[in-house]
């Protein structure tokens, strides 16, 4: 297999309208599929694409808390938008950041990708979607995590390694249409729970807390932040 650095500089030609156009409805259903998602019951297949956008929210506080100098003691993904990182916290300024780095980890990561298959550099794409698996099982410590870390860098792998040009380009670019929208569900939740009047142990109390800025401001500026993302991506993912 070609070198680390060989991979990651690899360009490929720009798939057509088709490829970019079906993983783009993909994941606009998959946000309407977890928009329509009842609080309990069964959960439909497509729902469950959302676990990569949990995995990467998950990696973004473990990311962000090894970065401020924390530690991070476990992740763990409960469910196709629900999990946790357990860390120590340096700081009330590192638990800010950590702290509002998951819902925004996901859109950027996104838009990230996106940047890169504007450049034709998909192999880096999923490289580098497998090498964030391999940060995030470090932190692992339950067998649904585990599977779930697994799958998507399996995935990752098997596509940059052997699947065909068209495959290839297929699971990046939905990858890429996934992170960019994959937390719109999620948000929408934290609202209805605080319509809800129910009490409040998410990322956007825990932010109230350390801030003084009310949840619903911090639930806003991570839509608006979504928002962005998208209207950056779409004509970097549009061929």
């Amino acid at each position: 297999m070609a070198s680390a650095f060989a991979v990651l500089n690899e360009t490929v030609p720009a798939p057509g309208r088709g490829i970019v156009a079906t993983t783009a409805l993909l994941a606009g259903v998959v946000v309407l599929v977890s928009l329509a998602a009842p609080a309990n019951g069964r959960r439909s297949v497509l729902y469950r694409a959302n676990f990569l956008g949990t995995l990467f929210h998950e990696g973004g506080h473990a990311l962000v808390s090894v970065l401020a100098g924390g530690k991070v003691l476990r992740v763990e993904v409960t469910g196709a938008e629900s999990g946790g990182t357990w860390q120590r916290i340096p700081s009330a300024l590192a638990g800010v950041l950590i702290g509002a780095a998951g819902y925004a980890m996901p859109p950027l990561a996104g838009l990230g990708a996106a940047a890169l298959l504007h450049r034709g550099l998909v192999p880096a794409v999923l490289a580098l979607t497998a090498a964030a698996m391999v940060f995030l099982l470090v932190f692992t410590r339950d067998l649904l995590t585990f599977a779930a870390v697994a799958a998507v860098g399996a995935i990752a792998f098997c596509a940059l390694r052997w699947a065909p040009h068209w495959l290839r380009d297929g699971v990046a670019y939905a990858e890429a249409w996934l992170l960019l929208t994959s937390e719109i569900g999620g948000l929408r939740v934290l609202v209805l729970n605080r319509f809800r009047g129910e009490a409040q142990q998410d990322d956007a109390a825990v932010l109230a807390e350390y801030t003084g800025i009310p949840g619903f401001v911090w639930i806003a500026a991570w839509f608006a932040l979504i928002g962005w993302a998208v209207s950056r991506a779409f004509p970097l993912l549009w061929p």
